[in-house]
């Protein structure tokens, strides 16, 4: 391998003091280095060589397996990292909303190198994106060694996430929301309402909870008559059952009413229930 071909761009700007490869970690850089993917795929590459790299993405994610094998994901983002491009490009790759992949990996990359009000600002401008994603994990438990996301919960994790680790690598610390919003650099949002203003109403939340109780249904980690709460058991919330649309647009709820004591109908239900058959009416 020719010197120089793992080395950053010299006219690369240092991030956060450092040099912008130092971002991760230097066995998943080696990791890096030493596979197919970088040496074949990743050479020689520019911004726009990543763009079209990052387009041709099927799954996020760090590292997999025993081996630690490094996914494509993060060498394009090491890539990025090497090469430093214009900023401008990275908005570019986050404002497009065709490739959904390759909005996650300038999400991704922006997070790790942006300052603080570009990543509040560009981030939460891309909260309304509820596309669906996968996520190669970096540890299999079992046979969980996927998993669905959406785009808005992966960037609320980017913001949000507590220990500073997503996709198993280390976020570099992001400042609270409160010390932009003191400075006017961002509007203030109620702690209260900002959830709901930032990622679109409750509704569509329970959608996406649904279709997601619907998938582990269909991959069997989950029986259909298991109820997610007590609300659907009364048919309370998005998805009413048990009722009938009359006329007009009335509901009817179907009454049933018990059959009197000492009756034909009673003592018919009292027999079925034993295995008999029906008392034959006069």
């Amino acid at each position: 391998m020719a010197p120089g071909v793992n080395t950053t761009d010299p006219l690369a700007l240092s991030v956060h003091g450092n040099n912008p490869q130092n971002l991760l970690e230097t066995i998943t850089r080696q990791k890096i280095y030493g596979c197919r993917y970088w040496k074949e795929d990743c050479f020689g590459l520019d911004a726009n060589g990543v763009m079209s790299k990052g387009v041709e993405l099927k799954y996020a994610g760090s590292t997999f397996g025993p081996a630690h094998a490094p996914s494509p994901f993060i060498c394009l983002i090491l890539k990025l990292l090497q090469i430093s491009p214009d900023i401008d490009i990275i908005y570019k790759y986050i404002e497009q909303t065709d490739f959904k992949y390759l909005r996650v990996l300038g999400l991704f990359y922006l997070r790790l190198v942006g300052s603080t009000y570009d990543i509040y600002n560009h981030l939460e401008n891309t909260l309304t994106d509820y596309r669906k994603f996968v996520i190669r994990k970096s540890v299999q438990i079992g046979d969980a060694q996927w998993e669905v996301n959406t785009v808005d919960e992966f960037i609320w994790e980017l913001l949000n996430d507590k220990e500073g680790y997503v996709l198993g690598i280390s976020l570099p610390r992001l400042p609270p929301r409160s010390v932009l919003e003191a400075s006017h650099k961002l509007r203030k949002v109620d702690d209260k309402r900002r959830k709901s203003d930032l990622r679109g109403d409750n509704r569509v939340k329970e959608i996406v909870k649904h279709k997601r109780r619907m998938e582990r249904i269909e991959k069997g980690l989950l029986k259909e008559d298991d109820e997610p709460s007590a609300k659907k058991k009364k048919g309370v919330g998005l998805f009413k059952k048990d009722k009938e649309v009359g006329g007009g647009g009335e509901e009817k709820a179907a009454e049933v009413k018990a059959p009197k004591a000492d009756s034909v109908e009673f003592w018919n239900e009292e027999r079925r229930k034993l295995g008999l058959s029906d008392l034959k009416s006069k």
